[in-house]
């Protein structure tokens, strides 16, 4: 859906995952969606950086973490789990946003119209021997007739392509595992961002997360009964009444559970992103994940948790796209309420 592309690389001796997406807005509004704060926050996870070269980057994807902008004691217990890097590209659009800061390895040329580079060195923990993980976005512009055919709409459409790297100039287990673990995220959160660019584009996005505490049962285990209350199998387009596979099986069925309920539009093995009919318009993601104080603990053990990207009117908004789309607007279920409706869904387990 939306076009969404996702591949591992390691052709060059490195391992990483590639994505793209073609978006119909302008390269600057997606420069802002992908290279700031706010719009990180607004389609992948709560973020804050230094837009510039030598700037932290700061990404608080623990969804049981606290929210870190709620005050001194919760933003200290949220850094506990979050990924700190540091922006070594900082190259905007020609005239967009953030021009002034400088790029750091050169104004991006040929098709480029933005790019975007930041290295994780700690990214198991402070002190932990890894290879750094770098991830970068290059916004190329299209001509209008070129977008038009790739994302399926009129020849008048202007955008560009958003293309991700993420992952290692080296290969090994390591790099291999983390790799492999973060294809699917990135596809899901790239989905989260084009439903936006595409159909909601001048909104506003208030975000809250949830979890609920471990249960003894595997990932599989879990996500199988999450995905079965979720989506019933005669549900499933292509399903001739029996159990529906894994990844896109699902795509483009109704879920629904209690007062949540939505349109499939992409799923992995443990995870599915959801476009929202109730009870908020916008995004969800849904996963589960293993958990433990150990890694003993967590092969017997998983979690579930959601993140929601809830669609609401922009303060002083003036009906021009948005990229940098989070807001500080209080979101209609709060965390609370939404780990209530995770723990209905996994019931006695």
């Amino acid at each position: 859906m939306y076009q969404v592309t996702a591949a591992i690389r390691t052709d060059d001796g490195g391992h990483r995952v590639e994505c793209s997406v073609p978006l119909p807005v302008p390269s600057a509004v997606v420069w802002d969606a992908i290279a700031t704060g706010e719009g990180i926050s607004s389609w992948y996870v709560p973020c804050a950086l230094e837009p510039q070269v030598g700037g932290r980057i700061i990404q608080f994807a623990d969804p049981g973490a606290p929210d870190p902008t709620t005050g001194p004691e919760a933003a200290a217990e949220a850094m506990l789990t979050a990924t700190v890097g540091e922006i070594t590209v900082y190259s905007p659009p020609a005239g967009g946003a953030g021009g002034a800061a400088g790029s750091g390895g050169g104004a991006s040329g040929g098709g480029a119209a933005g790019v975007f580079t930041y290295v994780e060195r700690d990214w198991m923990g402070e002190g932990v021997p890894v290879p750094p993980w770098e991830t970068s976005c290059e916004i190329e512009d299209v001509a209008s007739g070129d977008v038009g055919e790739k994302i399926g709409d009129d020849d008048d459409t202007v955008g560009c392509v958003l293309r991700l790297r993420s992952g290692f100039d080296s290969g090994g287990q390591l790099p291999e595992e983390a790799v492999a673990g973060s294809v699917d995220g990135w596809s899901q959160a790239l989905t989260v961002l084009a439903h936006r660019l595409t159909h909601r584009s001048a909104d506003g996005v208030s975000t809250v997360a949830a979890a609920i505490d471990p249960v003894a049962v595997t990932v599989p285990e879990l996500w199988a009964r999450v995905a079965s209350r979720l989506v019933a199998p005669a549900a499933t387009p292509g399903a001739g009444g029996g159990e529906s596979g894994s990844g896109s099986g699902r795509v483009g069925a109704v879920a629904k559970d209690g007062a949540v309920g939505g349109i499939v539009a992409a799923e992995s093995e443990a995870s599915m992103t959801l476009i929202l009919s109730g009870p908020v318009d916008g995004m969800l993601e849904l996963f589960a994940f293993p958990a433990g104080e150990t890694h003993e603990d967590a092969a017997g053990s998983a979690a579930l948790a959601v993140r929601v990207f809830e669609y609401v009117d922009a303060p002083e908004g003036d009906g021009s796209p948005l990229g940098a789309a989070a807001v500080d607007v209080a979101s209609t279920w709060d965390t609370t309420r939404w780990r209530q409706w995770l723990g209905d869904i996994v019931g006695n387990m």
